[in-house]
């Protein structure tokens, strides 16, 4: 069978090359999946196994919860009968445990749980409820996206066996209350901000039914993301309303928990979150939301991840994921793999012309603005109409070429015994529906209708290009010009001639633009709807008949609701009736697609992303259908490509905010990686300064490899601006890196790909110059060593009174293997030439290595790596400054000395780290005075098998912070703390330059001497004012016995001498009393449990036997009404 899309183009076969079938890491890149470790919960043992591999990114992995104190109310049968796994169970206390904590305003805190999709996380949930309901709180509010997932909850609670009513808030009317008496309403958060008709709010139904002391769960929180309103743009109905329900001076005692694998993409996202305590009164951001989002921000990817652990040390989130590695049943892993499509000559002459006719509207649009004399007003929403259709039609454009790899790839999979999955983003109803409702005005053939991306572009020209005449008038009261509407005798507005004459000449070029149709009618025409199924939004669908002609049917079945087909299809898909299955948006959160165990359906999926999603959220919403707990098989992700350049628009902004997800929901920006994508994280400051070099160096004349003319490329991407005559990008465009992938697409496919190459070489080149800068925030950083010891006990810096979260500094021991720069191999190959330093006899290895691009000042220049016996790469050197510093030498002038070198080098060497470690936010703004830079976070495992993550801190740090939270340490850095360790015999400091300072006796008393060991420095003592004695021809000098004076002459000597070391035999106690961290003890499962009175149990079973084993399809379709 041929698609339409083959017909109409001729294309007998499609092709394309594939990437190879698994992602490799990046060269010099720690290979993190290979450190996960099965999940398992600090506190808690003697749970049950959690029935898939769960595992924890070593983010959060390395960072503790607080110990646990709280012991839930729950039947021991649940953990016996392996109803809850020891991971369910552990969050179930831990939300218990948040909630008996107020926060400052008197609230109860609440708890996050941001477990992956498919982890089992309904089970969680309906544990705190149960925990609740043992209690006498019995009232709980479940907040979902959609309606039909209510099904899921029940079927939870009767997979526990525990069942409590579960009732649909659109089972009542908005003007009357909730009659349900104890229980669970179910809302979705379309309810929650529904109005009556006489302005009732369900939003205060809901609130008057759950009294004081109910519990609220926001699963699938993340729609309320949009919470917080600032610059960017405006808070939503829904996250206001989420907000107004978690009201401290209304709702104190609601017991609040957030559910989400996706709670946030970016900081301003956490603001639903409003229980976590994050900021306002009493938290270490007192000033408000608004703040807290500004330092964090402003502390790059580095900080967001600091969140997200801090939050886990507090007790106030947890988060697991399905292990994407080796399953133990199948043997399989979950794959990545990248297909590029390659467009065909047919295809990139279609995109060409396309490209063209909107680079033909863009300038008459200006033109017919100009001749109408529209205003500002109307200017800009003629522009911003444009470019709004314009990023749709090339989006639907770019994926409509892809189909001939898509179907390719299905019947690969197919043919390999997989089901198919394909995501897609869009459905193109509402253009079909308004294209079939004029057809039927005008009796016209369906058959002769355009439902190609052409008609986008069509349509804009037709219905908004500007036509209308305007004239100025000056405002009487405010005095500022203003645009009015020019009438004619019959109060008819004028239209312009010439304005209608261009619009009249471009309808007729874009008539004869050939496209395909839309890519999701290409794949259900191509395999059939009997063998697709489809998931979307869409009522209605266009159908190629067996005669060729095209039909607009229903995609309602016979005895199915329509309210139902999406759920009919699913389970046609799950029972393997159908083996294709194809969804959209409304698909792509709460359902399961995955091969499950109880599914008829158990071959494993290919899932197929034929185009990324809008949000980074809804991209791991989307994955998630397929990778879920108690899957036979793990899915293979698929993701199309074409080769156009400004593609990459929708990768870098999906990456991005993947690696900001990944740094606020798990505690690293690598969590959350899909396939490569991270390589087109362009939305970056470095991204940002690239495009400022790009744009600067074109607009000064500079050339362009494959582009004849530079500026007008830019120019056609409507990037330019003309002010006073000149032409000029403007600053703010410059760095504005969603717009100019966006433009591109504007370019046809060689300008398009010619200017994105010279854009991407300048950011890898920006890379390179921050990286030997060493000032590319580059996420954790793992230390490598053969053996990690704590040298000393760690103290304490900061103890959370309400959670128990601890700040801890911990000084680590390395041992590290050296790694030699070996003569005979860099000798062996051509890449290294030899230089001998023009001052000393040393000499170093030198290798050219990609050029440079300053960020700054846009300098580009070449680089030279520089090796040493010591090791390879330690400095880079620009070519001017090498030549100034070393001279090129023969490779054999340097052998002897190079080998001398490499002998004297011990096979391994120590190194000292120092690590604050634990919660970090309360002492966020003294770290954000000590660094300008993006902190330097890392993370390890010492041989006893503890994990630590943290920020490395600087000997020179270490010295202020001592100071500032008066550390307890071997090493004083004071000069009352070098007193306070030589008042006891047999301790000494030394300080730089071998000077000594320790107690002796002298005729009988304990003095405190200073022991120089140069002629030097005994003039600099004899000028402090210190005691000096000859006793037996020596020197000596004691420190006065009257304490100010000698720490004035402390203080003097130390600012020369800092101290380098000591030698304690007693360490006296500093002034403030720091605690050493010490761990705590785990709970035992099921004996922690409290069991309930067996009374209670069987009145709720008793309950829902009476209301769940009649399962009507009138009921059915009532859960559908929202």
């Amino acid at each position: 069978m041929l698609s339409s899309y083959q017909r109409s183009t001729g294309i007998s076969a499609p092709f394309s090359p594939t990437a190879p079938a698994n992602t490799s890491v990046e060269p010099g890149e720690p290979n993190t999946a290979s450190q996960i470790l099965a999940y398992a919960p600090r506190f808690v043992v003697g749970g049950a196994q959690h029935p898939g591999v769960i595992v924890e990114t070593p983010g959060l992995a390395n960072v503790e919860p607080p110990p646990i104190t709280y012991r839930p109310h729950l039947p021991c049968e649940l953990a016996l009968d392996r109803k809850l796994s020891g991971m369910q169970l552990e969050r179930i206390i831990y939300a218990g445990q948040a909630h008996q904590q107020r926060l400052s305003d008197g609230a109860r805190a609440g708890i996050s749980i941001g477990d992956g999709t498919g982890t089992g996380k309904t089970a969680s949930l309906a544990g705190i409820i149960l925990d609740n309901w043992f209690q006498g709180r019995r009232r709980s509010v479940w907040f979902s996206v959609k309606a039909d997932l209510i099904e899921a909850v029940s079927d939870e609670f009767e997979r526990l066996g525990l069942k409590p009513p579960i009732k649909l808030i659109n089972d009542y009317p908005t003007d009357g209350d909730i009659d349900i008496g104890d229980g669970i309403v179910f809302c979705t958060y379309r309810s929650l901000i529904a109005r009556s008709r006489s302005g009732k709010r369900r939003i205060d139904q809901l609130t008057r039914w759950l009294g004081s002391n109910g519990v609220v769960i926001f699963d699938e929180g993340h729609k309320a993301k949009y919470a917080f309103a600032d610059d960017r743009g405006k808070s939503t109905q829904t996250g206001a309303a989420v907000l107004e329900i978690q009201d401290p001076e209304k709702f104190l005692d609601y017991r609040v928990v957030y559910s989400s694998a996706t709670s946030a993409g970016e900081v301003r996202h956490l603001s639903y979150m409003f229980m976590l305590g994050l900021c306002g009164d009493g938290s270490f951001f007192l000033l408000g939301f608004e703040l807290f989002g500004e330092e964090i921000e402003s502390g790059g990817v580095g900080a967001l991840e600091m969140v997200c652990r801090d939050l886990k040390a507090m007790g106030r989130y947890l988060c697991g994921n399905l292990s994407m590695g080796i399953d133990p049943e199948s043997g399989l892993a979950v794959e990545f793999r990248e297909v590029t499509h390659w467009l065909t000559p047919a295809q990139r002459q279609m995109y060409d012309n396309m490209a063209q006719g909107w680079q033909e509207v863009f300038k008459n649009i200006h033109l017919a603005l100009d001749l109408t004399n529209s205003g500002k007003a109307t200017r800009a929403q003629a522009v911003n109409q444009f470019w709004a259709e314009h990023q749709r039609c090339f989006r639907n454009l770019i994926t409509a070429f892809k189909v001939p790899t898509l179907i390719r790839e299905i019947e690969d999979a197919l043919g390999r015994s997989e089901s198919a999955v394909v995501s897609i983003t869009g459905t193109g109803e509402s253009q079909t529906k308004k294209q079939i409702e004029r057809a039927a005005d005008q009796e016209e053939a369906i058959d002769s209708l355009d439902f190609s991306p052409r008609e986008t572009l069509t349509r804009l020209v037709a219905n908004c290009f500007p036509i209308a005449c305007f004239q100025e008038r000056t405002n009487p009261y405010s005095g500022t010009t203003e645009y009015i509407p020019i009438l004619d005798a019959d109060g008819n507005q004028v239209e312009s001639r010439a304005a209608l004459q261009l619009k009249s000449e471009l309808l007729d070029k874009l008539s004869i633009l050939e496209v395909p149709e839309h890519p999701l009618d290409q794949l259900v025409n191509y395999f059939g709807v009997e063998n697709v199924s489809e998931m979307t939004g869409r009522k209605k669908r266009l159908i190629r008949t067996l005669s060729g002609t095209i039909e607009y049917r229903p995609r309602q079945l016979p005895g199915v609701p329509s309210k139902l087909i999406n759920l009919h299809e699913k389970n046609a898909f799950q029972n393997g009736h159908k083996r294709i299955a194809i969804m959209s948006e409304v698909a792509s959160t709460g359902d399961s697609l995955h091969a499950g165990c109880n599914a008829g359906n158990k071959q494993r999926r290919l899932h197929i992303a034929a185009e990324l999603k809008w949000s980074a959220d809804k991209q791991i919403q989307d994955f998630g259908r397929t990778h879920r707990t108690g899957q036979v098989a793990p899915p293979v992700y698929l993701l199309v490509f074409t080769e156009l350049g400004g593609e990459k628009r929708f990768s870098a902004t999906i990456a991005r905010r993947l690696g900001n997800m990944g740094a606020l929901t798990k505690g690293d920006r690598k969590a959350e990686k899909a396939g490569n994508l991270d390589k087109y994280n362009l939305e970056s400051k470095e991204g940002r300064s690239a495009l400022n070099i790009v744009l600067s160096n074109i607009m000064r004349g500079k050339e362009v490899p494959g582009l004849d003319d530079a500026k007008r490329a830019v120019r056609d991407m409507g990037l330019m601006k003309t002010v006073d005559g000149i032409e000029d990008v403007p600053d703010s465009e410059k760095t504005n890196i969603p717009r100019f992938l966006n433009r591109l697409l504007s370019l046809e496919v060689e300008r398009q790909n010619a200017l994105f190459d010279y854009f991407y070489s300048t950011f890898q080149e920006t890379l390179e110059y921050l990286k030997q800068q060493g000032k590319l925030d580059d996420g954790m950083e793992d230390l490598k060593a053969v053996s990690v010891t704590i040298a000393e006990p760690p103290q304490v810096l900061h103890n959370d009174a309400l959670t128990g979260a601890k700040t801890v500094y911990y000084n680590l021991i390395l041992k590290v293997a050296t790694k030699p720069a070996r003569f005979r191999e860099l000798a062996a190959g051509e890449i290294h030439q030899f230089f001998r330093h023009r001052e000393n006899s040393s000499f170093v290895a030198v290798r050219k290595t990609l050029s440079h691009t300053d960020p700054e000042t846009g300098e580009r220049y070449q680089m030279y790596s520089i090796s040493k016996p010591v090791g390879r790469n330690l400095s880079y050197f620009p070519e001017r400054e090498l030549n100034q510093k070393y001279r090129v030498v023969p490779k054999m002038k340097a052998e002897k000395w190079w080998i001398e070198e490499e002998s004297k080098i011990p096979e391994f060497e120590h190194r000292t780290v120092h690590l604050l470690s634990g919660a970090l936010l309360p002492i966020w703004k003294y770290l954000k005075t000590l660094s300008k830079d993006a902190l330097n976070i890392v993370r390890t495992t010492t041989d006893d098998g503890k994990r630590l993550v943290g920020v490395k801190i600087s000997d020179e740090w270490l010295v202020d912070i001592r100071r500032h939270f008066g550390l307890r340490s071997k090493t004083p850095t004071t000069a009352q703390e070098v007193l306070r360790i030589t008042d006891f015999e047999h301790n000494t400091v030394n300080l730089i330059a071998d000077i000594q300072i320790r107690a002796a006796r002298f005729q009988g008393v304990l003095l405190t001497e200073v022991c120089p060991s140069t002629l030097d420095q005994i003039k600099e003592l004899r000028e402090m004012g210190l005691v000096n004695i000859v006793q037996h021809g020596k020197q000596r000098f004691f420190l006065p016995q009257d304490e100010p004076a000698a720490i004035n002459c402390l203080e003097r000597l130390i600012e020369l001498y800092p101290p380098d070391s000591s030698e304690v035999d007693f360490l006296p106690k500093m002034e403030q009393n720091h605690e050493t961290f010490a761990g705590e003890e785990p709970v035992k499962i099921p004996e922690w449990l409290i069991e309930p009175e067996s009374e209670l149990v069987g009145e709720l079973i008793f309950q829902q036997e009476d209301l769940f084993d009649q399962k009507s399809a009138h009921s059915v379709d009532k859960v559908l009404t929202v």
